[in-house]
């Protein structure tokens, strides 16, 4: 064997020979152990909860409505835990997959409260939506509460979120009469 001059014809000469069987085992056992800790690497992403299926405005999430995914980059208003959604209500449809933040998650304040009421008119419960405003009249014309939340509509039910005081109210009157509701 001659030596070479040139540093690419000693590396030819390398690639030239075959590696031995402990370097080639050695080799295999560390490839192993890269992919062993590859599987059992943390995962560094940012963690955000998500709907688990398509979800329609003012249901109340339940721990099955929803799951924890890891993004790669964080999203500005999203939950790191599903325990803080939990038995919460939606303000806007959710589609599943999508994050979940605090735009699509209605809050009641401890001052207000939410009551279902039935629509006089068939025709305008079909026409109010979640997040609506409202005011509530009764059959003789009384304002029985003014800029109320639409939470919920089902048919000629409609679920409104308004100050304490007024929803105690509200539900009395609606227990011996349809009311009529006026759109801000």
């Amino acid at each position: 064997m001659t030596l070479s001059a040139t540093v690419s014809d000693r590396v030819r000469s390398l690639a030239r020979r075959r590696p031995s069987a402990a370097w080639r085992r050695f080799l295999a056992l560390g490839l192993a152990l890269l992919a062993l800790m590859t599987f059992f690497w943390p995962d560094v992403g940012h963690p955000a909860v998500v709907a688990s299926r398509d979800l329609p405005a003012g249901v109340s999430l339940s721990a099955s409505d929803l799951r924890l995914v890891s993004l790669a980059s964080p999203v500005a208003g999203t939950f790191a835990d599903s325990a803080e959604l939990v038995g919460r209500p939606l303000a806007s449809p959710a589609r599943a997959g999508i994050p979940l933040t605090d735009f699509d998650v209605a809050s009641t304040p401890e001052d207000q409260a939410s009551v279902a009421v039935r629509m006089a008119d068939q025709g305008l419960a079909d026409v109010l939506r979640p997040g609506s405003r409202v005011d509530v009249v009764s059959a003789s014309g009384e304002v029985l509460a003014e800029n109320a939340a639409v939470r919920e509509t089902r048919g000629q039910v409609v679920v409104l979120t308004l100050p304490r005081l007024n929803a105690t109210r509200v539900a009395a009157v609606s227990l011996d009469h349809a009311l009529a509701v006026t759109l801000r």
